[in-house]
């Protein structure tokens, strides 16, 4: 769990980046040496870890799976303290594993000024943030091969996941049966977004009474797009 210190940090977002995130020089029986990237001075084990254990690296440094995993799990809740500094918006905790993923990936100096993070702090809507972040419609992320795509559309799925504890933020009395927090990605946090979706969902009830408006419209935001974010449409030809 993470604290209220490490804001953009979540044990989802940790499992998410670990698990594109493949460690480095493997020697065998459960252990890893230390390395040295092109150019650098520093030693670095694991993940790219700097530190092991507490203490600065070395040459001779070695470390198992289990050591590697937890000094990147805190090295990564430092680096969500530099990330969540350019992230202007309230994210539930799935958005803010894919978000924590995403930065990883690209790394701090090209999130900052990256247009994702520029529609997700303006709030851009499902389809914009869909064009930028899927590898089959914005075609730099395939450049990165297959690896690339794979957490691309790992993290777009992650960010669009329903949150189940929405309802749960505030005291929420809901007129529908199908309720309305549940749409995950518009929800961010407002006490007054509840009145508002409370109003809403009365007027729906008065003017739908038998509730197929909201049951239908669920099913079709629901539903699995047929391609590139285009949702199936019914067919209207005789």
């Amino acid at each position: 769990m993470s604290s209220h210190k490490y804001k953009l940090f979540t044990e989802k977002g940790f499992q998410l980046t670990k698990k594109y995130t493949s460690p480095r020089t493997y020697l065998g029986l459960d252990k890893y040496a230390a390395y040295k990237d092109y150019g650098e001075s520093i030693w670095r084990i694991g993940y790219g870890s700097e530190l092991i254990n507490g203490h600065a690296l070395s040459a001779n440094d070695k470390a198992t799976q289990k050591e590697i995993d937890k000094q990147f799990y805190e090295d990564l809740k430092h680096f969500s303290v530099e990330a969540e500094q350019y992230v202007f918006v309230n994210l539930n905790k799935n958005k803010r594993a894919a978000l924590l993923s995403f930065a990883h990936s690209i790394g701090l100096c090209s999130f900052k000024s990256c247009r994702l993070l520029d529609l997700i702090n303006s709030y851009a809507s499902k389809t914009k943030i869909i064009k930028e972040w899927s590898p089959y419609i914005n075609r730099i992320w395939m450049s990165g091969g297959d690896l690339m795509t794979s957490r691309r559309r790992s993290e777009l799925d992650t960010y669009f996941a329903p949150d189940k504890e929405i309802p749960t933020f505030y005291h929420h009395k809901c007129h529908t049966k199908v309720c309305l927090l549940n749409i995950a990605e518009t929800y961010n946090g407002c006490s007054h977004q509840i009145k508002g979706i409370e109003y809403l969902e009365k007027k729906l009830t008065e003017l739908d009474p038998s509730g197929e408006v909201l049951r239908q419209f669920f099913r079709y935001w629901n539903s699995t797009p047929s391609g590139l974010g285009s949702p199936l449409r019914r067919k209207v030809d005789p």
